[in-house]
Parts: C-alpha cells; sequence; structure tokens
C-alpha cells in the first residue's frame, strides 16, 4: 500500500486538546516524570526529548527528567521498559520503525518484542537523509550511486544500529538505486556523524536534524520524504531525483505494558498539552523535525500501520543477513 500518503493524511493534522475526565492538565501532583531515552545525548531522540522536557516545565509547571540510557540502537532501553513501575511516572521515548525493525532483524537479542511497546502519544517525525562529509568527492546522489556500482561492496555507509531506520533507509536505497554498498553500525547518531566527519565511512543515512546540528560539517546529497522542507530549501527528495523511496523516524512517548488504560489516557494527555504550546512546534520545524499528533485514541492503529509497512523491511535484512 501507499503507506505514507495513506497516513500522512492523518497524522499530520494537529489534534486538539482534550481532556476526557474534566480533570486539569497537572495529572503528576505527587512526584516527577522520568522519560528515559535509549540513545545518548545530542542525538535525534534525546533532542526530540528535550522538546518536551523544555515545555514540559512551562504548561504542567513540574520537571520533566531526562534519563539516557544508550546501547544496541536503542534496544537497552526498550528491554527494560517493562520493568518501571506502571505508575504513569516512568516513561521512554519510542522509536519508529526501530521498534519494528529490530526484534525481527535480531531476534531474541533484540531483548523485547513489538508487543511489549505501548505507544500513548506519537508526536514527531523527522526524514531520513543520504549524507556525505564535507569533503566528499561526492556532491550529488548520482555522483554517490555511479560510485557504488563501481565498486560493489567498497562504499560504506554509517547509520545508527543493525535494524534501525537508518539500516531500513540504506536497504530501501540499495534496492531502488541497485546499488551494493556495506552498511557500518554505530551505537547512536552523535558517534554515526563523528565516523562520517573524520572520514571512517564514505557517507550516512542519518536525518534532517543532523542537517540543522552538522551542516558546516556534513553534505546532505537527498532526502527520503513526500515533500521537501521549507528550512532546506535547496534539497531535493529521492523521488524528484529518481528514486522512488519514502522513509522517516518517528518518536512517541511510551509507558510500560501493565499500566492500566485510565493512566495511559492521562499521560497522553499531560503530553498532548504540552504539545499546543505554540513556541514548541516552531522549535522542532527550525530544528528539522515535523510536528505531528497521533493522538491515544488512534495509536494502537498507527503502531499496526507501521508494522504492516516495515516488517517485510525487517525480514528482507534477515534473510540478507
Amino acid at each position: 500500500m501507499n503507506y505514507h500518503k495513506t497516513l500522512f493524511g492523518w497524522l499530520t493534522v494537529v489534534a486538539v486538546l482534550f481532556l476526557a475526565y474534566g480533570e486539569p492538565a497537572h495529572a503528576f501532583p505527587e512526584k516527577q516524570v522520568t522519560l528515559t531515552v535509549g540513545y545518548g545525548p545530542g542525538g535525534p531522540s534525546d533532542i526530540a526529548a528535550r522538546f518536551m522536557q523544555r515545555y514540559f516545565k512551562k504548561v504542567i509547571g513540574k520537571d520533566l527528567i531526562i534519563k539516557n540510557k544508550p546501547g544496541a540502537g536503542g534496544a537497552v532501553a526498550w528491554s527494560q521498559m517493562n520493568q518501571d513501575p506502571a505508575d504513569g511516572y516512568y516513561l521512554t521515548l519510542l522509536n519508529f520503525p526501530h521498534t519494528v525493525l529490530q526484534p525481527i532483524a535480531r531476534g531474541k537479542t533484540a531483548g523485547y518484542t513489538y508487543e511489549d511497546v505501548t505507544p500513548v502519544l506519537y508526536y514527531t517525525s523527522v526524514p531520513q537523509v543520504l549524507a556525505v562529509p564535507k569533503n566528499s568527492p561526492f556532491n550529488t546522489v548520482e555522483d554517490f550511486v555511479k560510485a557504488a556500482r563501481a565498486k560493489p561492496g567498497q562504499i560504506t555507509v554509517a547509520g545508527t544500529g543493525v535494524g534501525g531506520s537508518n539500516h531500513s533507509a540504506f536497504y530501501k536505497f540499495n534496492k531502488v538505486a541497485g546499488i551494493k554498498a556495506t552498511y557500518v553500525p554505530f551505537k547512536d547518531t552523535s558517534s554515526t556523524i563523528a565516523a562520517l566527519k573524520a572520514g571512517t565511512t564514505d557517507a550516512a543515512w542519518t536525518f534532517t536534524t543532523q542537517g540543522v546540528r552538522d551542516g558546516d560539517s556534513i553534505k546532505m546529497l537527498g532526502m527520503a520524504s513526500d515533500s521537501g522542507l521549507p528550512i532546506f530549501p535547496k534539497l531535493k527528495t529521492m523521488n524528484q531525483l529518481g528514486y522512488k523511496m519514502v522513509d522517516a523516524a518517528w518518536w512517541a512517548i511510551g509507558v510500560p505494558k501493565a499500566t492500566p488504560k485510565e493512566i495511559r489516557k492521562k499521560v497522553a494527555e499531560v503530553f498532548l498539552k504540552v504539545m499546543q504550546h505554540p513556541d514548541m512546534k516552531k522549535d522542532m520545524f527550525k530544528g528539522g523535525y515535523i510536528p505531528m499528533i497521533v493522538e491515544y485514541s488512534k495509536a494502537d492503529e498507527f503502531k499496526q500501520a507501521l508494522y504492516d509497512d516495515y516488517a517485510p523491511v525487517g525480514k528482507a535484512l534477515v534473510k540478507k543477513k
């Protein structure tokens, strides 16, 4: 199915806040809320969480504690999320399609299954980009493709983790471009970009957020998005360049699987309120993110749609490995 056109039609509609039980937005009166991030500081996941942290204080009046727990492309955090108390105070930032792909690509070594993942509110996404070092001889996607075709298996491409969204973009692009490059996984985006800047790899699949953060030291060749972004007016999409592929990453607020339904709803309501702060969306756009909302009532449906779209990619990665 044309997944992105089907789903983006309704997920990009900004939702209005609803308080189902008439209670105030201050849903956490007793203690601080902790949000665990499965990556180190400075990467797109951490920054996406820091946006929430900044405006959580302004809107809710309490601190949101960010706990970085990097490792295995986020799997360390996700394998432990259901050990947290199911009281709404201990949350985990969920990344998609990582949480679809990892259990398929890595099996039991992922430490969790997709059924273990419990999103209550999706709030942002970010397109994938093919990037190279600033001094790279590759100035266009076509330059990169020609080199990869001329040297099968010799052109290296960095990405975060095995079975993550960068790995998915790598696989999809290799397929549509008819090339054979070599994937080099790193533990997080910061490590991926550091390796790229150092020339350890020829290229990397990363995110538009890195174009904002590292634009002076990397070149973005093409973006795997349905359409361009105003912040990068000269950056063309892969579709525009003749390579039919779209790939992105999504972030959601997740709770332990045992969390009661009423607490799940309340967590979603509070973070939806945070997303309504007008400066939140402005800052996210400036950072290279696309603010979007999938509310609690549609979270399970969207989770299933992501699985339907990305599970075949995960199975292909297993077969390729």
